[in-house]
């Protein structure tokens, strides 16, 4: 399977590097490698394309077109409830200023 990989962000907003997951869906693979980045404190995301302006994965697919054109299909309920949630549980930390 090919991994989620996902920027980490120090305090400024600078890309320190990037974390990698696979696993057994690319859904599940969002949530571990969002949950994680959140727990090492490399979270400060600049901005992001999802309606919550972080990177969190969009499910916006309607009869195989995506609303936003970044959409990805949903893989299980579940992981797609988890992934809805992850903005309020593990929120991305606001860059500090300059």
């Amino acid at each position: 399977m090919i991994p989620v990989v996902y920027h980490l962000y120090d305090s400024s907003g600078k890309i320190l590097g990037a974390i990698g997951v696979s696993g057994d869906s690319s859904c599940a693979d969002h949530n571990i490698a969002w949950k994680l980045r959140h727990k090492l404190n490399l979270d400060y995301v600049p901005k992001g394309i999802s309606p919550t302006q972080d990177d969190n994965i969009i499910y916006d697919i309607t009869d195989g077109v995506s609303a936003s054109g970044w959409g990805h299909s949903e893989c299980s309920p579940g992981a797609a409830q988890i992934a809805r949630e992850l903005p309020k549980t593990h929120p991305v930390r606001t860059k500090e200023k300059q």
